[in-house]
């Protein structure tokens, strides 16, 4: 249904902002450029023993899609549905999804990427007012909800940008990492399970 280029008039009768329709279709392929050079010593290891390596992230990332899906189906079948926090570790599958190649990881999460969108182009436009409640920031309609799964998106991101940089300042040898941002790391975190 989708091409490789971003289809603005499949997007044009729904209740999203362009710019997040941009976001939708482009954020998640900035992770190839973050990784590209790194040796895989730098995407599986863990830099701390109580954080996830690059890869794990790329699992988190790439099960959170199916998340994700799971819930926008949720919410065109039942009225106002309730969401828990996603907790990787409550979840067998996401130990499943660890186990696959990074490669593997990355072909899955541009698949459910597409299904997403596909998912998000056949909705009516008055279902984009449907809602589900999320148990930490509360009740969000479905463009709330995807503006939601792109702003974790994009703090995982981050945190492989950040795991990258910290992997080539280690590997040479320097103790300052320009990339890490203590001041703000616990505030930037703090919604990120």
């Amino acid at each position: 249904m989708l091409s490789n280029e971003l289809n603005q008039n499949s997007f044009s009768d729904i209740n999203l902002n362009p710019h997040t329709v941009e976001r939708l279709c482009n954020q998640h392929k900035s992770l190839k450029c973050y990784i590209d050079d790194l040796p895989p010593e730098a995407i599986y290891t863990r830099l701390s023993s109580d954080k996830f390596s690059i890869h794990e992230t790329i699992a988190y990332l790439t099960r959170y899609h199916h998340i994700f899906l799971t819930r926008l189906v949720k919410m065109m079948e039942e009225v106002n549905p309730f969401f828990e926090v996603y907790k990787p570790d409550d979840d067998a599958e996401f130990h499943f999804t660890c186990a696959k190649s990074t490669g593997s990881l990355l072909h899955e999460l541009y698949r459910l990427r597409s299904d997403i969108i596909t998912k998000i182009e056949s909705l009516p436009a008055e279902n984009f007012s449907r809602v589900g409640t999320h148990s930490v920031l509360g009740r969000m309609n479905i463009s709330q909800w995807v503006e939601f799964f792109l702003l974790h998106e994009s703090n995982q991101l981050f945190r492989i940008f950040k795991l990258a940089g910290s992997f080539w300042t280690t590997e040479m040898g320097q103790q300052n990492n320009v990339i890490y941002l203590p001041r703000l790391s616990d505030y930037i975190d703090e919604l990120a399970v």
